[in-house]
């Protein structure tokens, strides 16, 4: 003897054998139907995490839209009126060499 219980290889008895290949053909129908409904759960779970975000997301900008004044000035703001002159930077350093 070789001092193994089992020896590890297919049976030579044919119902043995058919037996294993609907016992092995059935875990795999179970292993795939049941990737399937943690799959369709996930993304259920997604989508609906999905969904509560754009509701809040819409919620908040309608919100903000009515706390923002939309008139400018009528609704009480300030509004200042200036001039500008834009000012290049070679006409800065010549100015600078003038006055030195």
């Amino acid at each position: 003897m070789n001092g193994r219980l089992h020896t590890i290889g297919m049976s030579k008895n044919p119902i043995v054998q058919v037996i294993s290949l609907i016992a092995v053909g059935l875990a795999l129908i179970v292993a795939v139907l049941m990737g399937a409904v943690i799959l369709a759960a996930v993304f259920g779970l997604a989508m609906f995490a999905a969904i509560v975000v754009a509701i809040r997301l819409w919620w908040f900008r309608r919100k903000l839209r009515r706390a923002q004044p939309s008139g400018g000035a009528q609704s009480g703001g300030t509004l200042i009126d200036a001039e500008y002159k834009v000012v290049d930077e070679r006409e800065l350093r010549d100015s600078r060499e003038r006055r030195d």
